[in-house]
């Protein structure tokens, strides 16, 4: 005999009692009673045999067995949804790809077109992400993230290691040898400050005093791409740009990262099928890359 399923309303007062954490707060937008919200979400609660929350009088937190649910709940709600979108996409299955911005302009943006020519019946979504929180609430099948570290309930599958080496745009004058650092103008970016290349060349006492400062990697390699001066690269991020000659590799020491790239996705995700056969893709698009960039010097 088929199970009934728990009431919509139950499911939709869990649901945004858990995306608030609050039970008032959930009723003020499903616009019923507070009560009417806790008794819907015990109902649910009764019938899994688990708390779905711990009650701290008026605070409510998602539990263990709260947090697992909510997030197999939402890959359900995601499903429905799309089922209303299907007759506009016959045919074609949609995966919805997270990433970090560095990785989406950089590394995705100009792979993802060889993905769709070689499996016509996918369509793809890229979005910007600053980590696995869109896969966790079933926003996002998978995410693609650099040294994400470990992501509690989800499957993560390492893509390719990084290295850092100085980079910049084509002149005549870049510097011959790593000594020669000391007096050129150098981009400083707190992620990959210069100490982690210089260490691992033996030259951790050279000084590198700042003329330029950027926040991120992508603007340090935007300054460096705009002549202002040498920035330290990870390897993936500058592939294209080397091969292109908008920037050069100045030395071929490099320092090896202990961060990875790695694919993060729901196992539970209904699409695991298809999520599988893209991450194998792309971890052969980043293995199967050109050979270390030439070094360019001045001439």
């Amino acid at each position: 005999m088929p199970v009934r399923p728990p009431s919509l309303r139950a499911i939709a007062a869990f649901e945004a009692a858990a995306r608030h954490e609050s039970f008032t707060k959930a009723a003020d937008e499903l616009n019923l009673t507070q009560s009417a919200i806790s008794h819907a979400i015990r109902s649910l609660e009764l019938r899994l045999g688990v708390d779905l929350f711990d009650r701290f009088g008026r605070t409510v937190v998602l539990t263990e067995p709260g947090r697992a649910f909510v997030s197999r709940l939402r890959l359900s709600l995601n499903l429905i949804s799309e089922a209303f979108e299907a007759p506009a996409r016959l045919g074609r299955t949609r995966l919805v790809v997270a990433a970090t911005a560095g990785i989406a302009e950089r590394i995705l943006a100009n792979r993802l077109p060889g993905f769709l020519a070689g499996n016509p019946d996918r369509e793809l979504e890229l979005r910007t992400v600053t980590g696995p929180a869109e896969v966790n609430a079933g926003e996002a099948d998978v995410a693609i993230l650099y040294g994400a570290g470990p992501c509690a309930g989800l499957t993560q599958r390492r893509l390719a290691g990084e290295a850092l080496f100085p980079v910049a745009a084509p002149a005549a004058d870049l510097p011959r040898r790593a000594e020669d650092l000391v007096r050129a103008p150098l981009i400083h970016q707190p992620e990959h400050p210069w100490r982690l290349w210089l260490e691992q060349v033996g030259l951790s006492d050279l000084p590198t005093p700042a003329t330029l400062t950027a926040d991120s990697p992508l603007a340090a390699l935007e300054l460096a791409r705009n002549g202002a001066g040498v920035c330290l690269a990870r390897a993936l991020l500058v592939r294209d740009d080397l091969r292109a000659g908008r920037l050069v590799r100045l030395f071929e020491a490099e320092a090896m990262l202990r961060e990875d790239y790695t694919a993060v996705w729901n196992p539970a995700s209904p699409r695991a099928d298809l999520i599988r056969p893209f991450v194998d893709w792309l971890a052969g698009t980043l293995d199967a890359g050109p050979g270390p960039a030439p070094i360019r010097h001045a001439a």
